[in-house]
């Protein structure tokens, strides 16, 4: 959720707390005092449940960058595959033929291929934990790692498939 949107329905609650705390203290006197000061305190509680940390929103930017890092890279390869400008031709029929064909024998291409399609896999996954509200910092660090080092490697990857391609030339 946008922290736009995580004000306005912080907003929301508490008009609707706020209501029902006047409502109840007018209607029920003491009995709606206290029952009002169990509402309010179970809403304080809940809040603070589900409100993040900054650290935790710190750790959700930090896998979006390295989520960013694995989309450059696949980005990259999509636009030397699809690219209809003049260097994106050029670098498809005359400096990385390889890479525009899937179906060819060069390890490092093949390397690269197979890393790319787990990473658009990862990406989707990454995506929806980072829609996740509950994520806690444990689960989040370890994402972290773990999408760090697969960009480390689709990023070396990508670098020695280019390098491979550009030495095997055109065909």
């Amino acid at each position: 959720m946008k922290s736009s949107d995580r004000d306005l329905a912080r907003a929301i609650a508490g008009a609707l707390v706020l209501a029902a705390v006047v409502m109840l203290v007018v209607l029920l006197r003491v009995p709606g005092l206290i029952l009002s000061l169990i509402l309010v305190a179970f809403v304080v509680m809940v809040g603070r449940k589900y409100q993040p940390s900054p650290e935790v929103e710190a750790l959700h930017a930090s896998l979006s960058y390295a989520r960013d890092d694995i989309m450059e890279v696949l980005t990259s390869y999509e636009q030397l595959q699809t690219g209809a400008t003049a260097a994106d031709i050029a670098d498809r029929t005359l400096y990385y033929p390889a890479l525009a064909n899937p179906d060819n024998s060069v390890p490092e291409v093949n390397e690269f291929l197979l890393r790319a399609s787990s990473a658009r896999r990862f990406v989707a996954r990454i995506d929806a934990y980072l829609e996740d509200p509950l994520l806690d910092r444990a689960k989040l660090e370890k994402l972290i790692n773990v999408a760090d080092q697969r960009a480390f490697e689709l990023q070396t990857a990508w670098d020695d498939a280019r390098r491979a391609a550009r030495e095997i030339g055109p065909a």
